[in-house]
């Protein structure tokens, strides 16, 4: 093959968004080769589901250096946002709070760029470009620590580059674009927006794609219904309330998600059934250690099958891609913690409801699930009534009984966001 592209692959949302879609089958017929560079605990799936002529794995150890530790403190530092400042806060310990009003401008950012790219010295991918030569990389997650590494090793080498945002919340949490590649992707004008005014980013390399995976989320057949409740175990003649959890590595004590699971389960109706998605990346400890806590209503427990031992890393299957456009399509009600799932019930045109308070306890606020939405990406969720906020137990049960009784309520709204 006369060009090699590398496409990283560090995170789960990269196989939803990018492997899944068909560009893979599409660069091969084009001739083009592809090596698909994964970090080395993940290399095993990644073999088994992609690897086959013209397309190659390889992985790479991850490397916490001080260097890369220093790095990313400082991005983190230069910018001032509603998120991070939340973050400073709480995950963050108060840590770069001063700094950050010194480092956030454009002369300190164009610093911290020449920093990075001065202290930039030796690279786990010379060996690879080598091997294969590449004639132009694509970094899937711009502010991932491989990534970035990969993206300095494809520059010092005047090798084209392409970058993509990965998800909607990176460039108001992740900090400062420490590399700027020649072209960088986007899902739409709101991260374009944040690119330009907090990264310094010229509007001139950014091209809009809109979220790929959606793509196929129009195509898939949900005409089978019966088969979708056989598989979760669910009656087929009652309606399904989804709720998606927060999870418990964004709480210190999750008791909401248990919490909001009971509410549902004393006041559902006798012809509604629960079903819970538990994150395919974490644990909610309250639900799994004792699932049949719940005796009014039925209530199903759904988790995408694990790709890897440790849960924390585990990738994302087609088919639980699939399952997931299917749970939503015959999905009444979402009940959702801030989860980027919004999104994808709101494109599956389901009434959405956002549980913004702590179940049955009070919390102060920076220990509270409340502080997650007023996070810069939840803002326009919000704002456009797309997704109703459900701020109190009364809140939740009120809209509840609105979208029971008229399914297509904020319709119009489902449709602008």
């Amino acid at each position: 093959m006369n060009k090699t592209i590398f496409i990283t692959s560090c995170h789960s949302l990269i196989s939803r968004n990018i492997l899944f879609t068909g560009v893979l089958d599409l660069l091969v017929k084009e001739g083009i080769g592809v090596v698909i560079i994964v970090p080395e605990a993940k290399i095993e799936y990644f073999k088994k589901t992609f690897e086959r002529d013209g397309i190659h794995i390889e992985g790479v150890k991850i490397h916490s250096k001080k260097r890369e530790g220093m790095m990313k403190y400082l991005s983190l530092t230069a910018l001032r946002t509603k998120t991070l400042f939340i973050k400073r806060k709480t995950e963050m310990k108060g840590s770069g709070s001063i700094m950050s009003i010194f480092l956030n401008n454009h002369l300190m950012h164009s610093v911290i760029r020449i920093v990075e790219r001065l202290s930039y010295k030796d690279s786990i991918f010379k060996d690879l470009f080598k091997k294969y030569s590449p004639s132009s990389v694509f970094i899937t997650d711009i502010q991932n620590e491989i990534d970035l590494a990969l993206l300095n090793e494809a520059k010092k080498n005047n090798i084209y580059t392409l970058g993509m945002v990965r998800s909607w919340d990176n460039l108001t949490s992740k900090g400062l674009i420490r590399v700027i590649p020649n072209r960088l992707i986007v899902w739409n004008e709101i991260i374009e927006n944040e690119a330009v005014t907090l990264h310094d980013i010229d509007k001139n390399i950014i091209s809009i794609i809109g979220i790929p995976h959606y793509d196929a989320y129009k195509t898939y057949d949900y005409s089978d219904k019966k088969a979708f409740f056989d598989k979760i175990g669910a009656d087929i003649n009652k309606k399904i309330i989804l709720v998606i959890p927060i999870g418990d590595r964004y709480l210190r004590e999750n008791n909401v998600d248990r919490d909001i699971v009971d509410i549902l389960d004393k006041t559902l109706p006798q012809n509604y059934q629960i079903l819970v998605r538990l994150p395919p990346g974490d644990y909610v400890r309250e639900l799994e250690d004792n699932p049949n806590q719940f005796k009014r209503i039925k209530v199903l427990y759904d988790r995408a099958k694990s790709t890897h031992e440790n849960i924390k890393i585990t990738e994302i299957h087609k088919d639980d891609d699939i399952h997931l456009a299917h749970t939503l399509n015959w999905s009444d009600i979402v009940i959702s913690g801030p989860s980027t799932v919004v999104i994808d019930a709101v494109f599956m045109n389901r009434p959405t409801i956002l549980f913004g308070f702590d179940g049955y306890k009070n919390k102060g606020y920076f220990d509270s699930i409340r502080r997650y939405y007023d996070y810069d990406n939840f803002i326009p969720i919000i704002e456009s009534k797309g997704a109703r906020l459900a701020t109190s137990e009364s809140e939740m049960n009120e809209l509840v009984k609105k979208y029971m009784a008229n399914p297509s309520l904020d319709k119009e709204y489902r449709n602008d966001l």
